[in-house]
């Protein structure tokens, strides 16, 4: 119906002489009363041979239900803008369900007409559950329109003008102004934010951009380069966090960042995206071709030792080769790496550090209270470790002297000693037997039994280990055929186990050491006598 009463409107031949003046509020009134009671196409049809605006018949198309035909309507009139304006107040007066398919069906044409007041419109009914995914190919195709028209114009400048198309509205805000209220009312859309991504960089002004970047991306989670050496794991969770943090987020960073630098500008917004991705080296790079002050900020920020000096360093060439380039003795060379050396501080770089990136042939006069600093400070650092070499050679000589006393240390063992915790003479039982400084003695069976319920599941394992490892090498050095070199090599091997059996069990004495201290929540035995 909405196609018949356009190609109404448009077939109706124009006769001024012939009809009437037309009293408006009359017919007003007699539409609105019978509005029910009649045709619309057939209606529609009459106005339209009586030269009755657009407008009007639109008004009588939606008062009669008939929101294609009102659309149609107001869209046919000579007055473009009045008629999109007409268009978009029947499909602002109807509800949503109703109208929804019609915004998106008339997007392109309301825009093209009344740019402003469509992307309010829009705007104002996102809320009611207008998809703004759909409504963006109507915005993209008529931001490539506006493009279109602008070249066209520059390549005319210097010849004959060309009127801009009358039917085409050019207003650089809208589509911002949409994108972004959508956004504000809660669009999580990753092509909505993306597209206006890419109109922010198509604006001279870098402001809108970063600060839309400055709330949509978050710093990035810094991991040291102290911890990556020995933090593989550390590195791989890392990753996985940034990348659900970008799957999470709408804003697709990456596409962010290639549409700005592709734009060869607004290279402060890029340095947010880089430092959003965690690479501040990126950053302090890019920062030193637009803006040096943010360089040394970004370096200040960092955390990492490491990463801090050669941040520096970077700024460091960074200022010697700028001034290089201006300056013919070197002068200016010097004064801007001493600056740099005096921003960043004594604890991050030196003068020998920046000496590379100054001229051969400079005086010395800029930077001599450097030199002397340097040449102070490695003078302390000297004397700090002569002293710790002293003091080291003094803890060699007490270890050397401590080991030689050991070697002549022994212990004694009366010929009726008992077992501290089985009472049996250690002399006739057949098994080993440790005697410690403490004077108490213990077989072999009895100290295992007391000490490993005090061994971690590591120890214990170890300590189960060597025993199979003994019984082994000892089965298999008696059991005959074995040449000399074997047996040497047997006897070897038991040694170091049984050596390092003796560390894990024989460490201390079990009734003066840290075992008797552990044991004190532990309830009295009901099974043995207390022998004390």
């Amino acid at each position: 119906s909405g196609k018949q009463s356009t190609s109404l409107l448009r077939r109706q031949p124009k006769r001024h002489n012939a009809q009437p003046p037309v009293n408006h509020a009359l017919l007003h009134q007699f539409l609105s009363s019978f509005v029910r009671d009649m045709d619309p196409n057939a209606i529609v049809s009459v106005l339209a041979s009586h030269d009755i605006s657009a407008g009007e018949c639109a008004g009588y198309s939606a008062a009669a239900g008939d929101i294609g035909a009102a659309i149609n309507a107001a869209l046919s009139g000579e007055d473009e803008k009045n008629g999109a304006l007409d268009a978009l107040r029947v499909l602002n007066d109807s509800p949503i369900e109703n109208a929804e398919p019609y915004y998106y069906k008339y997007a392109l044409t309301l825009l093209s007409r009344a740019p402003m007041s469509a992307a309010k419109s829009f705007v104002a009914r996102y809320a009611e559950g207008l998809s703004d995914t759909k409504l963006l190919p109507a915005f993209m195709h008529y931001e490539q329109r506006r493009k279109h028209n602008r070249a066209s114009r520059a390549m005319n400048s210097g010849e004959a003008k060309i009127a801009p198309s009358a039917t085409f509205v050019d207003d650089e805000n809208a589509s911002i102004r949409y994108m972004e209220g959508v956004i504000k009312l809660g669009s999580k859309s990753r092509a909505i934010y993306n597209y206006l991504t890419s109109l922010y960089a198509g604006m001279e002004d870098e402001g809108p951009l970063f600060r839309f970047l400055s709330a949509h991306v978050p710093p990035a989670t810094m991991f040291s380069s102290s911890h990556s050496s020995g933090a593989g794991g550390g590195v791989t969770e890392l990753l996985l966090k940034q990348a659900d943090e970008e799957r999470k987020s709408p804003l697709d960073k990456s596409y962010a960042l290639r549409t700005i630098l592709r734009t060869g500008r607004h290279f402060r917004s890029a340095v947010k995206l880089y430092m959003g991705f965690g690479m501040r080296q990126q950053a302090v790079e890019l920062a030193l071709k637009v803006d040096p002050s943010l360089a040394r900020e970004l370096a200040r920020q960092s955390d990492d030792k490491d990463e801090t000096k050669r941040l520096w360093l970077m700024i460091a060439r960074n200022a010697a080769a700028n001034a290089g380039s201006t300056s013919r003795d070197g002068k200016d060379v010097v004064a801007r790496v001493v600056m740099v050396l005096k921003d960043c501080g004594p604890d991050i770089l030196s003068i020998e550090d920046v000496l590379p990136f100054l001229p051969d042939f400079a005086q010395i006069d800029q930077f001599k209270d450097e030199i002397c600093d340097a040449l102070a400070s490695y003078s302390s650092k000297i004397e700090h470790y002569l002293k710790e070499m002293n003091e080291c050679d003094q803890a060699c000589d007490a270890l050397r002297e401590e080991l030689g006393r050991l070697k002549t240390v022994g212990t004694r063992v009366r010929g009726d000693a008992r077992c501290a915790f089985t009472n049996k003479y250690v002399l006739e039982e057949r098994e080993p037997f440790y005697a410690f400084p403490s004077g108490y003695v213990v077989l072999e069976t009895a100290l295992k039994r007391e000490v490993m319920p005090y061994l971690n599941e590591k120890q214990v394992a170890r300590v189960k280990f060597i025993e199979n490892e003994l019984a082994r090498v000892r089965r298999l050095r008696g059991s005959g055929g074995r040449s000399t070199h074997e047996m040497a090599l047997d006897d070897y091997e038991i040694e170091e186990l049984q050596v390092e059996l003796d560390g894990l069990i024989a460490a201390e004495c079990p009734l003066t050491g840290s075992v008797m201290v552990d044991s004190i929540d532990h309830g009295f035995s009901d099974e043995e006598d207390d022998f004390f």
